[in-house]
């Protein structure tokens, strides 16, 4: 996978997803109806995202992350510039991500979330 992606990133019920290598060449991401634009949602095995790192600038829609049990840092998002809102006005969702222990891969973010 190569350049923008015109909808949203969404992976769901992967078990055995340890990282997300092999996303390296997406570059942008758009969002989907709800106004979700990374969506990683029952995920217990990830323990990076550092796959994303080529991502850069503004997230149209919103960034969430839900049940990643081994998800250690958020390293690998450095490049999102701005998150925008999901519907229910969020723009940032981390649930049930127990070994999260740094969020410094957000650093770039800048404005109003």
């Amino acid at each position: 996978v190569a350049g923008a992606l015109p909808g949203s990133l969404v992976i769901k019920f992967a078990d055995q997803l340890a990282s997300l290598e092999g996303l390296e060449g997406i570059t942008a991401i758009g969002n989907d109806t709800l106004g979700q634009s990374i969506s990683l949602n029952s995920v217990p095995a990830l323990e990076s995202v550092t796959g994303l790192r080529g991502v850069e600038g503004a997230l149209p829609g919103s960034l969430r992350i839900n049940y990643a049990d081994q998800l250690v840092s958020l390293d690998g998002l450095e490049g999102i510039t701005a998150i925008g809102k999901e519907l229910e006005g969020k723009s940032i969702h981390l649930r049930s991500v127990p070994a999260l222990q740094s969020i410094v891969g957000l650093r770039s973010l800048a404005g109003a979330l």
